[in-house]
């Protein structure tokens, strides 16, 4: 009877924890099925470049996860999103790189910036669209 008990224990627990394991791979399946939109952008003195645009708009859809890989050319600077509270780091001209992501979980028109001195002010700027 006791060894009876003790099976159905070790069972019960087993059972659970394969429950979890294969809710835990459940989840990230949802979170890597998400749309991903990479994009490279390029700091060269007061403009973003993106495929050899200057302020490019950046299109993507809400629920999008938004990758962007940040480098400058020429001159200090970052890239920022205030109502995704996102940006990078700072870079230099030494072709540095950094990056930042996060979900595009509202829809709109949102303008990313250089943040440095007076680069925004500039013209460093341009519209993040989500749809």
């Amino acid at each position: 009877m006791k060894k009876l008990l003790i099976a159905s224990i070790v069972l019960l627990v087993l059972g659970i924890v394969i429950i979890s394991i294969a809710l835990s791979f459940n989840s990230n399946e949802s979170n890597s099925g998400k749309n991903v939109k990479t994009f490279t952008l390029t700091g060269e003195n007061f403009k973003f470049v993106l495929d050899d645009v200057s302020n490019p708009d950046i299109e993507v859809n809400k629920g999008d996860l938004v990758k962007i890989e940040f480098k400058s050319t020429k001159g200090l600077h970052d890239w920022i999103v205030d109502e995704f509270n996102v940006s990078t780091s700072q870079v230099k001209e030494t072709n540095e790189t950094t990056f930042v992501e996060f979900v595009a979980d509202k829809t709109g028109t949102f303008e990313y910036y250089c943040s440095v001195g007076q680069h925004r002010a500039n013209g460093m700027k341009g519209k993040l669209i989500v749809k």
